[in-house]
């Protein structure tokens, strides 16, 4: 909140001492890890250490929930695609990929034509309110660009989590306004690759990739794009 002014040295200090002595704690000890009286206990040590304005003040600027709130949050753990070991089920299993051809896309740039001709297809999804996706624009852009054995097909699907209708318009006029997005785009306004391989692959966050070898259908790796190089190389190994 602006109104908050800068942080003072005491704020950092409760910051500090809750990102050490509650969150690094008890991200890890979710569902039956879960300890109750180790909660209780950290947490009335946090309140006692602690001037309770200062405490506000932090609650406001972090926009945490009450405390009650934030135990329930915790005890019931991240999502399963964000756990430890977690992996897709579509990892290593052959999927069908004729909804490709099938659709309906809106097109924005490029084409998808040649798809089956590539020994790696790499499927990403990403949206305009998504500022983690438009770190991978560039990066895809240079593999478009200098890899020809790969294809890259990216799905712009703005309410992949909401269903919410899709701003056609609004999405090209932000496709035609950047340089760094050089690359087959369509916009998933019917849900179909959501629905094909997004939902199935239970890796629920943006930007995803599917890096698939088209020869045989295989699900070679599925993750965030700025981590799929050596992935790549694996997969081209493999075609």
């Amino acid at each position: 909140m602006a109104s908050l002014g800068p942080e003072t040295a005491a704020e950092l200090a409760v910051k500090a001492d809750f990102g050490r002595t509650i969150l690094t704690v008890f991200q890890e000890l979710y569902e039956e890890k879960w300890d109750q009286a180790r909660w209780s206990a950290a947490v009335a040590r946090f309140k006692a250490a602690h001037d309770p304005a200062l405490v506000q003040r932090f609650w406001a600027r972090a926009k945490l929930p009450a405390w009650d709130a934030l135990e329930a949050q915790f005890r019931k753990g991240p999502p399963r695609f964000l756990r430890p070991g977690w992996q897709s089920p579509l990892l290593g299993t052959r999927v069908d990929l004729r909804w490709l051809d099938a659709g309906p896309f809106e097109h924005v740039r490029g084409s998808m034509d040649g798809w089956r001709d590539a020994r790696v297809l790499i499927i990403e999804f990403w949206a305009t309110w998504c500022r983690p996706c438009l770190a991978v624009f560039r990066d895809l852009t240079a593999l478009a660009r200098t890899r020809p054995e790969i294809k890259i097909v990216a799905f712009n699907a703005e309410g992949i989590f909401t269903h919410a209708p899709i701003d056609v318009a609004a999405v090209k006029r932000f496709v035609a306004r950047r340089d760094d997005m050089d690359y087959p785009i369509y916009i998933d306004t019917h849900r179909v690759a959501v629905n094909s391989i997004f939902q199935p692959g239970q890796n629920l966050s943006i930007p995803l990739a599917y890096i698939i070898t088209p020869r045989d259908g295989v699900v070679r790796w599925v993750g965030n794009p700025e981590e799929m190089a050596a992935p790549l190389e694996r997969a081209l190994g493999a075609a």
